[in-house]
Protein backbone atom coordinates (compact mmCIF):
# COMPACT_ATOMS: atom_id res chain seq x y z
CA UNK A 1 0.00 0.00 0.00
CA UNK A 2 1.32 3.57 -0.99
CA UNK A 3 1.11 6.65 1.56
CA UNK A 4 2.33 10.10 -0.08
CA UNK A 5 3.05 12.60 2.25
CA UNK A 6 2.40 16.44 1.80
CA UNK A 7 4.38 18.54 4.38
CA UNK A 8 6.82 21.05 4.73
CA UNK A 9 10.49 20.40 3.05
CA UNK A 10 11.67 23.40 1.22
CA UNK A 11 14.42 24.26 4.08
CA UNK A 12 18.16 25.72 4.45
CA UNK A 13 18.54 25.13 8.06
CA UNK A 14 15.36 23.83 10.08
CA UNK A 15 16.24 20.72 11.17
CA UNK A 16 12.60 19.86 12.50
CA UNK A 17 11.28 20.46 9.17
CA UNK A 18 13.17 17.36 7.89
CA UNK A 19 13.03 15.29 10.82
CA UNK A 20 9.38 14.84 11.00
CA UNK A 21 8.96 13.90 7.90
CA UNK A 22 12.23 11.44 8.03
CA UNK A 23 10.49 9.93 11.68
CA UNK A 24 6.95 9.33 9.77
CA UNK A 25 7.88 7.76 6.62
CA UNK A 26 10.44 5.72 9.10
CA UNK A 27 7.59 5.06 11.42
CA UNK A 28 5.24 4.06 8.28
CA UNK A 29 7.79 1.94 6.63
CA UNK A 30 8.19 0.11 9.50
CA UNK A 31 4.45 -1.11 8.81
CA UNK A 32 5.54 -2.01 5.22
CA UNK A 33 3.70 1.10 4.03
CA UNK A 34 5.56 2.56 0.73
CA UNK A 35 6.03 6.15 1.08
CA UNK A 36 6.99 9.22 -0.74
CA UNK A 37 7.39 12.94 0.23
CA UNK A 38 4.89 15.22 -2.19
CA UNK A 39 7.50 18.34 -3.03
CA UNK A 40 5.26 21.02 -3.79
CA UNK A 41 6.56 25.23 -4.35
CA UNK A 42 3.42 26.87 -5.35
CA UNK A 43 3.64 30.60 -5.78
CA UNK A 44 1.70 33.21 -3.94
CA UNK A 45 -1.47 34.10 -5.56
CA UNK A 46 -0.46 37.80 -6.52
CA UNK A 47 2.12 39.30 -7.67
CA UNK A 48 4.78 41.24 -5.34
CA UNK A 49 3.37 44.35 -6.69
CA UNK A 50 -0.31 43.39 -5.29
CA UNK A 51 1.44 41.74 -2.02
CA UNK A 52 2.83 44.88 -1.23
CA UNK A 53 -0.37 46.73 -1.90
CA UNK A 54 -2.53 44.07 0.20
CA UNK A 55 0.41 44.75 3.15
CA UNK A 56 -0.18 48.30 3.56
CA UNK A 57 -4.22 47.78 3.06
CA UNK A 58 -4.08 45.62 6.07
CA UNK A 59 -1.26 46.99 8.20
CA UNK A 60 -0.21 50.61 6.74
CA UNK A 61 2.12 51.84 5.05
CA UNK A 62 4.90 51.33 8.21
CA UNK A 63 4.35 47.46 7.96
CA UNK A 64 5.61 47.54 4.12
CA UNK A 65 8.78 49.57 5.01
CA UNK A 66 9.54 47.58 7.88
CA UNK A 67 8.54 43.94 5.54
CA UNK A 68 10.57 45.65 2.35
CA UNK A 69 14.18 46.67 5.39
CA UNK A 70 13.72 42.86 7.02
CA UNK A 71 14.30 41.63 3.47
CA UNK A 72 17.27 43.80 2.68
CA UNK A 73 18.64 43.13 5.91
CA UNK A 74 18.32 39.37 5.43
CA UNK A 75 20.05 39.77 1.96
CA UNK A 76 22.82 41.44 3.46
CA UNK A 77 23.57 39.29 6.41
CA UNK A 78 23.81 36.42 4.17
CA UNK A 79 26.13 37.77 2.17
CA UNK A 80 28.31 38.83 5.19
CA UNK A 81 27.64 35.72 7.20
CA UNK A 82 28.41 33.75 4.02
CA UNK A 83 25.28 32.04 4.92
CA UNK A 84 24.43 30.34 1.46
CA UNK A 85 27.70 29.21 1.86
CA UNK A 86 27.63 27.87 5.74
CA UNK A 87 24.42 26.36 4.89
CA UNK A 88 25.48 24.25 2.28
CA UNK A 89 27.78 22.61 4.65
CA UNK A 90 24.00 20.87 6.86
CA UNK A 91 24.06 19.37 3.22
CA UNK A 92 20.15 18.68 3.48
CA UNK A 93 19.12 18.38 -0.18
CA UNK A 94 21.15 14.81 -0.30
CA UNK A 95 19.56 13.91 3.27
CA UNK A 96 16.27 14.19 1.30
CA UNK A 97 17.17 12.33 -1.51
CA UNK A 98 18.24 9.54 0.35
CA UNK A 99 15.53 9.10 2.82
CA UNK A 100 12.35 11.21 1.71
CA UNK A 101 11.78 8.89 -1.39
CA UNK A 102 10.77 12.68 -3.16
CA UNK A 103 8.52 13.46 -6.00
CA UNK A 104 9.18 15.85 -8.76
CA UNK A 105 8.27 19.26 -7.59
CA UNK A 106 4.71 20.46 -8.00
CA UNK A 107 4.31 24.36 -8.94
CA UNK A 108 0.32 24.11 -9.07
CA UNK A 109 -3.32 22.39 -7.60
CA UNK A 110 -4.06 21.45 -11.26
CA UNK A 111 -0.25 19.57 -11.66
CA UNK A 112 -0.64 17.98 -8.56
CA UNK A 113 -4.10 16.95 -10.14
CA UNK A 114 -3.03 15.33 -13.29
CA UNK A 115 1.11 14.08 -12.20
CA UNK A 116 0.60 13.80 -8.00
CA UNK A 117 2.11 9.58 -8.12
CA UNK A 118 -0.75 7.16 -7.28
CA UNK A 119 -1.53 6.08 -3.38
CA UNK A 120 -4.02 4.26 -1.24
CA UNK A 121 -3.68 7.03 1.49
CA UNK A 122 -2.57 10.27 1.17
CA UNK A 123 -1.09 12.40 4.70
CA UNK A 124 -0.58 15.63 5.61
CA UNK A 125 1.22 16.50 8.35
CA UNK A 126 3.12 17.40 10.91
CA UNK A 127 4.66 20.82 11.03
CA UNK A 128 2.58 24.06 10.32
CA UNK A 129 1.00 23.28 7.35
CA UNK A 130 -2.42 25.20 8.05
CA UNK A 131 -1.06 27.91 9.22
CA UNK A 132 -2.13 31.12 7.07
CA UNK A 133 0.38 33.46 8.56
CA UNK A 134 -1.86 36.40 8.69
CA UNK A 135 -1.86 36.54 4.63
CA UNK A 136 -4.89 36.97 2.74
CA UNK A 137 -6.81 34.28 1.00
CA UNK A 138 -6.26 35.36 -2.65
CA UNK A 139 -2.37 35.36 -1.77
CA UNK A 140 -1.83 31.67 0.05
CA UNK A 141 -5.23 29.65 -0.50
CA UNK A 142 -3.30 27.80 -3.25
CA UNK A 143 -1.00 26.67 -0.84
CA UNK A 144 -3.29 25.91 1.70
CA UNK A 145 -5.80 24.13 -0.61
CA UNK A 146 -2.52 21.91 -1.12
CA UNK A 147 -2.42 21.23 2.54
CA UNK A 148 -5.71 20.13 2.93
CA UNK A 149 -5.54 17.74 -0.07
CA UNK A 150 -7.79 18.74 -2.12
CA UNK A 151 -5.88 17.27 -5.61
CA UNK A 152 -6.43 13.78 -4.26
CA UNK A 153 -8.60 11.38 -5.72
CA UNK A 154 -11.96 10.22 -4.03
CA UNK A 155 -11.06 7.18 -4.16
CA UNK A 156 -8.31 7.54 -1.70
CA UNK A 157 -8.03 7.98 2.51
CA UNK A 158 -7.08 11.17 3.27
CA UNK A 159 -6.00 11.88 6.95
CA UNK A 160 -3.75 14.57 9.27
CA UNK A 161 -0.91 13.89 11.17
CA UNK A 162 -0.20 16.54 13.84
CA UNK A 163 -1.12 19.28 11.32
CA UNK A 164 -0.41 22.74 13.15
CA UNK A 165 -2.37 25.85 12.87
CA UNK A 166 0.73 26.95 14.34
CA UNK A 167 -1.63 29.68 16.65
CA UNK A 168 -4.57 30.11 18.20
CA UNK A 169 -7.34 31.06 16.18
CA UNK A 170 -7.88 30.25 12.29
CA UNK A 171 -8.22 33.78 9.93
CA UNK A 172 -12.33 34.08 9.30
CA UNK A 173 -11.87 34.48 5.75
CA UNK A 174 -10.51 30.77 5.71
CA UNK A 175 -13.07 28.83 7.79
CA UNK A 176 -15.10 28.33 4.29
CA UNK A 177 -12.41 26.41 2.41
CA UNK A 178 -11.20 24.75 5.66
CA UNK A 179 -14.63 23.34 6.48
CA UNK A 180 -15.09 22.08 2.81
CA UNK A 181 -11.72 20.50 2.41
CA UNK A 182 -11.81 18.82 5.88
CA UNK A 183 -14.67 17.34 5.48
CA UNK A 184 -13.48 15.03 2.82
CA UNK A 185 -10.65 13.70 5.88
CA UNK A 186 -10.86 10.02 7.36
CA UNK A 187 -9.13 10.87 10.41
CA UNK A 188 -8.10 14.25 11.78
CA UNK A 189 -5.58 15.05 13.83
CA UNK A 190 -3.72 17.76 15.34
CA UNK A 191 -0.04 18.93 17.26
CA UNK A 192 -1.49 21.36 19.08
CA UNK A 193 -4.76 21.84 21.29
CA UNK A 194 -5.70 24.92 20.11
CA UNK A 195 -5.50 23.22 16.53
CA UNK A 196 -7.89 20.82 18.25
CA UNK A 197 -10.33 23.18 19.15
CA UNK A 198 -10.31 25.03 16.13
CA UNK A 199 -11.40 21.65 13.67
CA UNK A 200 -13.99 21.73 16.50
CA UNK A 201 -15.32 24.86 16.15
CA UNK A 202 -15.58 24.24 12.53
CA UNK A 203 -17.74 21.17 13.19
CA UNK A 204 -15.54 18.36 13.47
CA UNK A 205 -16.10 16.91 16.53
CA UNK A 206 -13.71 13.92 15.62
CA UNK A 207 -10.27 16.03 15.57
CA UNK A 208 -8.11 14.61 18.22
CA UNK A 209 -4.51 15.72 19.33
CA UNK A 210 -1.43 13.47 18.18
CA UNK A 211 2.01 14.66 19.16
CA UNK A 212 4.84 15.36 16.52
CA UNK A 213 6.07 12.45 14.59
CA UNK A 214 9.13 13.03 15.53
CA UNK A 215 7.96 11.33 18.55
CA UNK A 216 7.57 7.79 16.55
CA UNK A 217 11.05 6.92 16.79
CA UNK A 218 12.87 6.42 20.02
CA UNK A 219 16.24 7.61 20.57
CA UNK A 220 17.97 4.52 19.69
CA UNK A 221 16.19 4.30 16.29
CA UNK A 222 17.69 7.95 15.92
CA UNK A 223 21.26 7.09 17.23
CA UNK A 224 21.33 4.41 14.46
CA UNK A 225 21.29 7.98 12.21
CA UNK A 226 23.32 10.01 14.60
CA UNK A 227 27.13 11.21 13.51
CA UNK A 228 29.22 11.72 16.63
CA UNK A 229 31.94 13.06 14.10
CA UNK A 230 31.07 17.16 15.63
CA UNK A 231 30.71 16.12 18.99
CA UNK A 232 33.44 17.72 21.62
CA UNK A 233 35.28 15.82 23.54
CA UNK A 234 34.82 18.52 26.51
CA UNK A 235 31.21 18.33 27.99
CA UNK A 236 28.73 20.89 26.25
CA UNK A 237 25.77 22.67 26.51
CA UNK A 238 23.71 22.42 22.69
CA UNK A 239 22.42 25.87 21.34
CA UNK A 240 19.79 25.52 19.07
CA UNK A 241 18.33 28.90 18.01
CA UNK A 242 15.87 30.11 14.93
CA UNK A 243 16.62 33.56 14.41
CA UNK A 244 13.21 34.92 15.38
CA UNK A 245 13.56 37.48 18.10
CA UNK A 246 13.92 35.86 21.75
CA UNK A 247 14.34 37.71 25.47
CA UNK A 248 17.50 35.61 25.91
CA UNK A 249 21.16 36.39 25.64
CA UNK A 250 23.85 34.30 24.35
CA UNK A 251 26.35 36.22 25.99
CA UNK A 252 25.16 35.42 29.49
CA UNK A 253 24.43 31.85 28.44
CA UNK A 254 28.14 31.51 27.70
CA UNK A 255 29.24 33.26 30.89
CA UNK A 256 27.09 30.38 32.68
CA UNK A 257 28.57 27.68 31.16
CA UNK A 258 32.29 28.65 31.61
CA UNK A 259 31.07 29.04 35.25
CA UNK A 260 30.08 25.06 34.93
CA UNK A 261 33.39 24.22 32.69
CA UNK A 262 31.01 23.39 29.99
CA UNK A 263 31.40 24.32 26.21
CA UNK A 264 28.61 26.10 23.74
CA UNK A 265 27.64 24.08 20.47
CA UNK A 266 25.61 27.17 18.94
CA UNK A 267 23.71 25.83 16.06
CA UNK A 268 21.71 28.43 14.11
CA UNK A 269 18.53 28.28 11.87
CA UNK A 270 17.16 31.28 9.84
CA UNK A 271 20.42 33.24 11.10
CA UNK A 272 19.93 35.43 8.65
CA UNK A 273 17.21 37.68 11.01
CA UNK A 274 19.76 38.38 13.50
CA UNK A 275 23.55 39.17 13.13
CA UNK A 276 26.12 38.21 15.90
CA UNK A 277 29.57 37.34 16.14
CA UNK A 278 29.33 34.20 17.67
CA UNK A 279 31.42 30.97 16.81
CA UNK A 280 28.75 28.57 14.80
CA UNK A 281 28.70 25.15 13.96
CA UNK A 282 25.99 23.95 10.65
CA UNK A 283 25.89 19.99 10.81
CA UNK A 284 24.44 16.98 8.73
CA UNK A 285 21.32 16.22 9.55
CA UNK A 286 23.04 13.14 10.84
CA UNK A 287 25.74 14.99 12.73
CA UNK A 288 22.93 17.68 14.44
CA UNK A 289 21.45 14.09 15.72
CA UNK A 290 24.84 13.27 16.81
CA UNK A 291 24.99 16.69 19.00
CA UNK A 292 22.26 15.89 20.35
CA UNK A 293 22.68 12.47 21.98
CA UNK A 294 26.15 14.02 23.39
CA UNK A 295 25.50 17.17 25.16
CA UNK A 296 25.22 17.60 28.76
CA UNK A 297 22.24 19.77 28.44
CA UNK A 298 20.08 21.91 25.64
CA UNK A 299 19.05 25.47 25.21
CA UNK A 300 16.40 26.32 22.33
CA UNK A 301 13.57 27.90 21.04
CA UNK A 302 12.96 25.94 18.36
CA UNK A 303 9.92 23.46 19.04
CA UNK A 304 11.53 20.07 17.39
CA UNK A 305 14.77 21.22 19.46
CA UNK A 306 12.62 20.97 22.30
CA UNK A 307 11.00 17.75 21.24
CA UNK A 308 14.45 16.25 20.64
CA UNK A 309 15.68 17.36 24.37
CA UNK A 310 12.79 14.92 25.41
CA UNK A 311 13.61 12.09 23.38
CA UNK A 312 17.41 12.20 23.97
CA UNK A 313 16.48 12.66 28.02
CA UNK A 314 18.46 16.18 27.98
CA UNK A 315 17.92 18.68 30.98
CA UNK A 316 16.60 21.84 28.80
CA UNK A 317 15.28 25.24 28.52
CA UNK A 318 12.90 26.46 25.94
CA UNK A 319 12.72 30.03 24.81
CA UNK A 320 9.92 31.63 24.06
CA UNK A 321 9.88 33.98 20.76
CA UNK A 322 8.21 37.20 20.67
CA UNK A 323 7.38 39.81 18.33
CA UNK A 324 5.43 38.79 15.21
CA UNK A 325 6.06 35.04 16.14
CA UNK A 326 4.97 35.05 19.58
CA UNK A 327 1.63 33.57 18.73
CA UNK A 328 3.81 30.61 17.83
CA UNK A 329 4.80 30.08 21.46
CA UNK A 330 1.45 28.18 22.10
CA UNK A 331 3.20 25.15 20.11
CA UNK A 332 5.90 24.50 22.88
CA UNK A 333 3.69 25.38 25.39
CA UNK A 334 1.48 22.91 24.31
CA UNK A 335 4.48 20.30 23.94
CA UNK A 336 5.35 20.61 27.69
CA UNK A 337 1.94 21.22 29.09
CA UNK A 338 1.36 17.45 27.55
CA UNK A 339 4.72 16.62 29.54
CA UNK A 340 4.18 18.08 32.54
CA UNK A 341 7.30 20.47 32.49
CA UNK A 342 5.79 23.77 31.65
CA UNK A 343 8.33 24.99 34.39
CA UNK A 344 11.09 24.35 31.58
CA UNK A 345 10.40 27.45 30.11
CA UNK A 346 13.21 29.98 30.15
CA UNK A 347 12.29 32.77 32.58
CA UNK A 348 15.87 34.14 32.92
CA UNK A 349 17.38 31.99 35.17
CA UNK A 350 19.78 29.80 33.36
CA UNK A 351 20.17 27.54 36.68
CA UNK A 352 16.97 25.93 35.98
CA UNK A 353 18.73 24.66 33.61
CA UNK A 354 20.09 21.43 35.61
CA UNK A 355 16.91 21.20 37.81
CA UNK A 356 16.08 17.51 37.78
CA UNK A 357 13.30 16.20 35.49
CA UNK A 358 12.01 13.23 35.85
CA UNK A 359 12.54 11.33 32.70
CA UNK A 360 11.21 7.90 33.77
CA UNK A 361 7.44 9.83 33.24
CA UNK A 362 8.66 11.60 29.97
CA UNK A 363 9.82 8.55 28.75
CA UNK A 364 6.45 6.58 29.31
CA UNK A 365 4.76 9.33 28.04
CA UNK A 366 6.78 8.60 24.46
CA UNK A 367 6.40 5.18 24.84
CA UNK A 368 2.53 5.88 24.77
CA UNK A 369 3.25 8.43 21.33
CA UNK A 370 4.69 5.39 19.82
CA UNK A 371 2.53 2.69 20.56
CA UNK A 372 -1.59 3.79 21.45
CA UNK A 373 -1.72 7.78 20.14
CA UNK A 374 -4.68 8.41 18.07
CA UNK A 375 -2.76 8.46 14.87
CA UNK A 376 -0.39 5.19 15.12
CA UNK A 377 -3.91 3.45 15.94
CA UNK A 378 -5.75 4.41 13.28
CA UNK A 379 -2.77 3.73 10.61
CA UNK A 380 -2.12 0.02 12.41
CA UNK A 381 -5.98 -0.08 12.25
CA UNK A 382 -5.89 0.00 8.47
CA UNK A 383 -2.42 -2.05 8.39
CA UNK A 384 -4.07 -4.99 9.88
CA UNK A 385 -7.22 -4.54 7.19
CA UNK A 386 -4.43 -4.68 4.29
CA UNK A 387 -2.98 -8.00 5.86
CA UNK A 388 -6.29 -10.01 6.38
CA UNK A 389 -7.32 -8.91 2.85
Amino acid sequence: MKIGIITYWITRSNYGTILQNYALQTFLRSLSFETFLIRTDIPLGCSRRSYYKSLVQKNGIFSLISYLKSRLLCKIARKILLENKNDEKRKFPDFVDKNLNPTKIFRSISELESSCPAAEIYIVGSDQVWNTYGENYGTISEQIKAYLLSFSPDSAKKISCAASFGKNSLDLEFESLFKQELSEFDFISCREKTGVEICRKLGFENAVLQQDPTMLLSSDEYKKTASKKLAPKKPYILLYLLGNDTDFSIRRLKQFAKSKNLDVVYIPANEAQKINSYKKTYPTVEEWLGLYENASAVVTNSFHGTVFSLIFNKPFLSIHQKGKFETQNVRIDSLLEDFGLKSRIFSGDFERLFAPINFGNVNKRLEEVRECSPFVEWIESKNKLREEN
